[in-house]
């Protein structure tokens, strides 16, 4: 029988402009088009020739794409405005066939689709994506090609990604038969007294905000004498720090047990607050659900919506728990409870301000709706069940477990000032952005002396928690002032009036860059930090994301502020991290698309302006420095090309990995 003659699929010749076929408008092909002669945009038609059998060759489809990444420089002789106009209102709002557009760029990003509506503010990432025609296009496009969305299922497709895992709390899960059933499943005493002293040896972010330690071991002690005498809820809070010192285990301990042992304690942990009837708060709840929201943080490697709703049940929680006012209030309570309360409600606002402008959401908790204190710089030996009067803080001088908790409340502060100015629907004065500017600057003063950031050659003798908790701070820091000055940012300046914020908001772009580099070196294996590998988040990476967006943006409208080798730099550097998370996330998988096409525009750029198409793709691991080789073995494939390598070898080089290259070069 003779071999089946494989199919090829015919590419429909494109008569309709780029820009008519991106947006799905329709296209009279007049030289310019209407449409965009309406919005003042470029209007560029694709043009190639059909191979010997009628599909374009490769070599047609590389100089078609060189072509587009042309047009898309900008036009020296034409004037572009950066502040959202009515005409470009719906580059910030995203559509699926069917859907219907609605929205303003300057009031966020709106995605609407038959089963879903999602918003965010104008300060996500996502939105600034949003607002870079070319680049939202593509994207778009890709996700038409290969849709991704972690957060819904794919029907029947049998070929689709698994969809995220759901919370527990929040889509239930098998209900246990009892008390004696949950605490049948905990491990033996001496392999649970290993996951307590690694949840408070290398948790303290939490640890130290959620547990009293001495307290907790005296409970401790007591359960295991009479495991059927403390409350469900104390159950559940054992079982949640267990899950937590699991997941900042070693992987290499063997990753399939440990999947096992966390998706155990996990179910254990929501079970025991089902039993416990976790909507009429009592004892030990807020603190298991502390821990729970932080297990699925950081059980998920991107943003996630429910991780946003799960933070409403906890603020709330702590509202009807009246952890909002000061301790001091209430004579009932003990000086011991008055300072876990003071620590349980500065991590709930942190979580607020940090998750709600992860998700592009306004924060849920306002300044005047709270008047509780800061917590006192104390070791938790200062404080017990018999202490009847609060001692004085220790110096803030003096690391204790509570000094972390006091720095970033105080930063928290000053965070929560920006994020109102940010989500704020009416208009902002310079004169408020540059008074809470001034906050932010007066709250990084306040830092205690062990925790101001310093050189890693000048850490070698600190303790990784401590290192971490310095650049945790710093990127609270650089969250700040990208959130506060990248409206002014975009706006081009004619008499210098938002100059500083042009600067302050470059800056902490290539800084909180820098920290991502530190982070992605220091964690892997021989780092000072590979224990902390764990604490970086998606939160953590989002603001990562927002920093490499700004970056992105500059590229795409040519306005790198005469610092076009360091942004470029900033932009491979962080490209190369993305690319090895792009297999287990998929914002990174989107960044790296991203990154891929803004790089090749500027080397592009860089090309034109040079008069040639030559040296146009240096080496990533020239932009690291020697002391990171060690955990950078990876290399982008395009520096097997040479030095000599042009933008049309490079654009070979890239897609040579893609299964259908038809695919891979239609436009």
């Amino acid at each position: 029988m003779a071999a089946t003659k494989p199919r090829r699929r015919r590419d429909k010749p494109q008569f309709s402009c780029n820009t008519c076929r991106q947006r799905r408008t329709r296209c009279d092909r007049l030289q310019p088009c209407s449409n965009c002669a309406s919005r003042g945009q470029p209007c560029v038609y694709v043009r190639t020739k059909p191979s010997r059998d009628g599909t374009p060759g490769v070599h047609d489809r590389v100089v078609q794409l060189e072509r587009l990444v042309k047009s898309l420089m900008p036009d020296a002789n034409q004037k572009t405005t950066h502040l959202p106009t009515p005409e470009s209102s719906d580059n910030n709002v995203r559509q699926e066939p069917g859907s219907v557009a609605d929205g303003q760029s300057e009031c966020g990003s709106m995605h609407i689709s038959g089963s879903e509506l999602r918003y965010v503010t104008g300060e996500h990432w996502a939105a600034i994506l949003d607002s870079i025609a070319d680049l939202k296009a593509h994207c778009d496009r890709e996700e038409q090609l290969d849709p991704v969305d972690t957060h819904n299922e794919k029907g029947n497709d049998s070929n689709a990604e698994p969809p995220s895992p759901r919370p527990l709390v929040l889509y239930g899960c098998p209900r246990a038969t009892s008390r004696t059933e949950i605490i049948a499943a905990l491990p033996p005493k001496s392999a649970v007294d290993r996951y307590i002293s690694r949840y408070f040896n290398y948790l303290d972010l939490v640890a130290s905000a959620a547990v009293h330690g001495p307290s907790f071991l005296r409970e401790y002690e007591a359960f295991w004498a009479n495991p059927l005498e403390v409350p469900i809820a104390w159950v559940g809070l054992l079982f949640s720090m267990m899950c937590l010192a699991v997941m900042a285990s070693d992987p290499a301990e063997g990753e399939a047990n440990r999947s096992l042992q966390i998706d155990l304690y996990h179910e254990k942990t929501v079970q025991c607050l089902v039993i416990g009837e976790y909507t009429k708060p009592g004892p030990y709840v807020l603190e298991t659900v502390i821990h729970y929201l932080y297990i699925e943080m950081v059980h998920h490697p991107d943003a996630d919506r429910h991780i946003w709703f799960l933070l409403s049940l906890e603020v709330n929680m702590a509202f009807r728990m009246g952890y909002h006012r000061d301790p001091s209030h209430f004579p009932g309570l003990s000086p011991l409870q008055g300072e876990m309360r003071r620590r349980l409600w500065a991590t709930v606002v942190m979580s607020d301000v940090l998750l709600s402008s992860q998700m592009g959401m306004p924060r849920m908790i306002s300044d005047w709706k709270c008047d509780t204190a800061e917590p006192r710089n104390l070791h938790d030996s200062d404080l017990d069940e018999e202490t009847a009067q609060t001692p004085p803080s220790r110096p803030e001088t003096e690391y204790t477990t509570t000094l972390g908790i006091i720095a970033r409340s105080r930063m928290v502060l000053a965070l929560g000032k920006i994020a109102d100015l940010a989500d704020a629907v009416k208009p902002v004065t310079y004169a408020e952005v540059m008074q809470a500017d001034r906050a932010l600057q007066e709250a990084v003063t306040t830092i205690p002396p062990p925790l101001r950031m310093k050189e890693m050659a000048a850490s070698v003798t600190d303790s990784p928690q401590l290192i971490m908790s310095r650049l945790f701070l710093e990127h609270m820091l650089y969250k700040g002032q990208i959130m506060l000055h990248r409206r002014f940012f975009e706006i081009e300046q004619t008499d210098n009036s938002f100059a500083y914020s042009h600067t302050t908001c470059l800056d902490a772009c290539l800084s909180m860059l820098l920290i991502q580099q530190v982070l992605d070196e220091e964690t892997c294996p021989g780092g000072q930090l590979q224990e902390m590998r764990w604490r970086i988040t998606s939160s953590m990476n989002h603001q990562f994301l927002t920093a490499m967006m700004i970056l992105c943006s500059l590229v795409h409208r040519g306005r790198m502020l005469d610092r076009t080798e360091e942004i470029v730099t900033a932009l491979r550097r962080t490209r190369a991290i993305w690319m090895r998370q792009a297999s287990r996330s998929c914002e990174a998988k989107r960044a790296a698309d991203v990154l891929n096409l803004t790089l090749a525009r500027a080397v592009e750029g860089t090309s034109q302006s040079q008069g040639a198409e030559r040296n146009v793709m240096p080496s990533v691991r020239d932009n690291f420095s020697p002391s990171s080789q060690r955990s950078h073995d990876y290399l982008f494939s395009v520096n097997s090309l040479g030095g000599d390598a042009t933008l049309e070898d490079w654009v070979q080089s890239f897609f040579s990995d893609t299964q259908n290259v038809d695919a891979s070069f239609s436009l």
